[in-house]
């Protein structure tokens, strides 16, 4: 989705530093931002939600209904959940895809980064970079470029910030006095988290974009006409990180009430990407599958989208051998 919704939804912001990955941004044409790939021959299968069944079940803190979860590998689990809002299209479920980052190294991936700089599908980027998954790293400009400031290591995607992008997603933790009392991934809300930018040079990738909860708990966007397909990231409770996904469309201030009804723990979460373009996939040996977006009000109003849209830059997860090795 273009710079549009930067400018359309001011409410908030995100700012996502992930770690480890080596490869970072500028990327394809802006005709590859709008052209859905013609060559999808992965053996990632389309997927939509209800597609993946779910096996365990985990109690909620909140004392809500508990969620069933699919373990796909320790550390790696997924499931697909119904919407308690219904969506007007589609069958209103989301996928999500809980991490343990002590077990995952976060990539922050680009075309830049090639020899013949081109955007690609997901199903692609998992090939070429043999990840686990992956999903939208943020929205970005018509060159490539993600919207919000970003970087891996010392190397800067995008060296302006967004005056109204206000968390970040930190991973790749960096060794060092206190590495012990921060965590392996977190959100952090330049709001409540008054050292975000110190806290932040810890970590080895920053990318930034919008937040849709806060720290308190609120749903930072305003109710619209306008719904899409949506890919989000999150952090719950316990640590873990959330590549979420939806093909139903809402508008995001509805998708958000659906995030926070949920029993999912979730204390902080940001935008990625909307409509045809929102993108997650996941390659483990029980779960083989491409969860792809169609609607998006005023440019692909219906759900039959079956492309993975070409992207510049993606987020992805690969195994860790060890937790020394994380950060390197």
């Amino acid at each position: 989705m273009r710079k549009r919704l930067a400018i359309s939804f001011v409410a908030a912001g995100a700012c996502l530093v992930v770690g480890w990955g080596d490869s970072i941004a500028i990327a394809a044409s802006d005709d590859a931002k709008h052209a859905p790939s013609s060559d999808i021959t992965a053996p990632l299968t389309k997927s939509t939600a209800s597609d993946a069944p779910s096996a365990s079940s985990k109690k909620s803190k909140t004392g809500k209904s508990p969620l069933k979860w699919r373990e796909l590998e320790p550390g790696l689990a997924f499931g697909t959940f119904d919407a308690h809002i219904p969506s007007p299209v589609g069958d209103t479920k989301i996928a999500v895809l809980r991490i343990d980052p002590k077990r995952f190294r976060f990539r922050l991936l680009s075309a830049s980064t090639m020899k013949h700089p081109r955007a690609l599908p997901i199903d692609k980027w998992m090939r070429e970079h043999k990840l686990v998954a992956a999903i939208n790293a943020g929205m970005f400009e018509p060159n490539g470029d993600t919207v919000g400031y970003s970087r891996v290591g010392n190397n800067v995607l995008k060296p302006h910030r967004k005056r109204n992008y206000g968390s970040y997603f930190l991973a790749g933790l960096s060794n060092g006095k206190g590495k012990a009392k921060l965590p392996a991934a977190t959100i952090l809300d330049a709001e409540c988290d008054k050292h975000a930018r110190k806290t932040e040079k810890r970590y080895r990738i920053v990318m930034q974009s919008m937040r849709m909860i806060s720290c308190k708990g609120e749903n930072l966007w305003k109710k619209s006409q306008r719904i899409w397909s949506t890919a989000a990231l999150a952090v719950d409770s316990e640590g873990n990180v959330l590549f979420i996904h939806s093909r139903s469309p809402w508008d995001v201030h509805d998708f958000i009430e659906v995030l926070i009804k949920m029993p999912l723990g979730i204390t902080r979460a940001m935008y990625l990407e909307g409509g045809p373009e929102a993108s997650l996939a996941i390659a483990t040996e029980s779960v083989n599958k491409m969860f792809l977006g169609s609607y998006e009000t005023g440019l692909n109003e219906n759900d039959s989208n079956t492309r993975a849209w070409a992207l510049p830059n993606v987020i992805g997860i690969e195994r860790v051998k060890n937790e020394k090795s994380q950060g390197q």
